[in-house]
């Protein structure tokens, strides 16, 4: 059996904040909200667009703005005393990976003040291997996650991450989806071009690993493809123009959400340690060592309108093209260490 999860809603175009915030009031007649950002876009005002939609739906609201590079025990815990305190109904998560994964936790660790967080990330780092029911979330509040170009795709995905004295704890398990993604393009504004290339590179090996998955369908291949699609055609204008390019920035902020949807919905078989280098090569061995994999990557390279006298040619055509997208983001292809 197959199957394809995602947050209730998804809204996604420039401008969609306001339509789906109004949601909280008219639909789950929601009346606290409690937001969780990191302390830059808390000074630079980002935030005040979402708190000022609150204020004329009459949502009370509170912003929590610790969240640091990394999402810490120490700062999950102070996170979950504060959701206590203030008891929302709503929990708004807004920016980085590292502020959604952050929100996931504090709602678990709210709903579930008895549980250790860390003892049972064991039980859950598997998306795809379960012996132990999850706890039912959902009694007290409602998820709304809300990306920047650094959201990594957590508002659709069913991870969390967390680090405990340098150690790191991974959750996995569609409990932790959010309720709602909103993937506004005015928020997806580039300021730096090393924000596209690790937004841009995160994105495309997302998309492939998913692709390349033993468990990938046609519903998780069309998410992959286009995501691929929007990177090459996107990411280069976003990294050489950023901000001006607001379009582009818009296209490759979907690109990203729907590598998440597709990469969550599969189980995984690349493992580059999160990094993308090795990526090309990776498709070229598999190519090599597989006919199935040679033939889904010449249907991936025609859908992305490159041409071939044979799979083998199409395959090369698709090598290039990654290890292109690769070198603009300033990272060298490497290859693998193997005899193919």
């Amino acid at each position: 059996m197959y199957w394809l999860r995602i947050p209730e809603k998804v809204y996604f175009k420039k401008g969609c904040m306001p339509v789906a915030l109004d949601e909280l009031k008219s639909v789950y007649g929601k009346k606290k909200a409690f937001i969780v950002t990191d302390l830059l876009l808390y000074k630079n005002g980002a935030v005040s667009a979402i708190e000022k939609e609150l204020d004329s739906l009459s949502i009370q609201h509170f912003c929590y703005f610790n969240i640091k590079d990394s999402a810490d025990f120490k700062t999950l815990c102070e996170g979950a005393k504060a959701v206590k305190l203030f008891e929302p109904d709503v929990i708004v998560a807004f920016g980085s990976g590292t502020a959604i994964d952050s929100a996931k936790l504090m709602r678990f660790m709210y709903e579930y003040p008895e549980i250790d967080i860390r003892e049972i990330s064991s039980d859950f780092n598997d998306i795809t291997c379960r012996e132990k029911i999850f706890p039912k979330q959902g009694i007290k509040s409602f998820l709304t996650a809300i990306p920047d170009i650094n959201g990594n795709a957590s508002e659709v995905s069913p991870y969390a991450v967390f680090y405990d004295n340098d150690e790191e704890y991974i959750v996995a398990d569609y409990e932790l989806m959010p309720d709602m993604a909103v993937v506004d393009g005015d928020f997806m504004l580039v300021h730096k071009k090393e924000q596209a290339a690790k937004a841009g590179l995160n994105a495309l090996v997302r998309a492939v690993n998913a692709f390349d998955s033993q468990t990938a369908t046609e519903y998780t291949d069309g998410f992959a493809e286009k995501a691929i699609r929007n990177i090459i055609d996107y990411l280069p204008e976003v990294i050489n123009s950023g901000s001006d390019a607001p379009k582009s920035c818009e296209k490759l902020g979907e690109a990203i959400t729907m590598s998440a949807i597709a990469y969550a919905n599969t189980s995984s078989i690349i493992n580059v340690d999160g990094t993308s280098e090795y990526l090309a090569d990776i498709v070229r061995i598999s190519a090599a060592e597989s006919e199935d994999a040679r033939s889904d990557y010449a249907e991936l390279g025609k859908a992305l309108g490159l041409s071939g006298n044979d799979e083998k040619e199409i395959t090369d055509n698709l090598v290039s093209v990654i290890e292109n997208v690769v070198c603009l983001c300033g990272i060298q292809n490497k290859q693998m260490q193997c005899d193919v």
